[in-house]
């Protein structure tokens, strides 16, 4: 009897454990337009991988729940950002969403085990990038944006030749 006893246990935690990484397969989309958001979700298309974009204006919006860490159920299995949906204010150019709201996405991808791409970002060092032409700045009109990558070894399947 203790041994059915400690087996339904056993599956119990086991139970609790996968519960809690738990998450829809849907991905979120983070978009400034629903143009912009079309190369997001073009490729999940093809592939039936359920999507939900939430276009961010200037103005900034309300993300919609993530997840409930009470019940170990998140609502995305993936995030796409696309250009920060960022924008240009009178004190520079930046995301619309807040910091509170960044730091909502990292939490959700800690407590989940999602993960978030970000794609288009301008080059900063929190990214580990910086523009290459001191003071010129990225993407000026006839400003020629070279890329040289000097180790391959991140790269194994990408058949770059040095």
């Amino acid at each position: 009897m203790s041994c059915v006893w400690r087996w339904s246990l056993l599956l119990g935690v086991l139970s609790t454990w996968v519960r809690a990484l738990s998450t829809s397969q849907t991905v979120l989309i983070l978009a400034r337009d629903a143009s912009s958001a079309y190369s997001a979700y073009s490729g999940l298309n093809g592939y039936g991988i359920p999507y939900q974009v939430v276009t961010v204006p200037s103005t900034g919006t309300t993300l919609p729940v993530l997840g409930n860490t009470a019940t170990g159920v998140g609502n995305y299995g993936a995030i796409v950002i696309l250009s920060e949906v960022a924008y240009q204010y009178a004190n520079g150019f930046l995301s619309a969403l807040t910091t509170a709201q960044w730091q909502q996405l990292y939490d959700y991808q800690t407590a989940f085990g999602v993960r978030m791409a970000r794609l288009d970002v301008y080059p900063t060092p929190d990214f580990g990038t910086t523009t290459a032409i001191a003071g010129a700045g990225c993407c000026n009109t006839g400003t020629e944006q070279l890329v040289s990558i000097s180790n391959a070894t991140g790269f194994p399947t990408a058949n770059l030749k040095m």
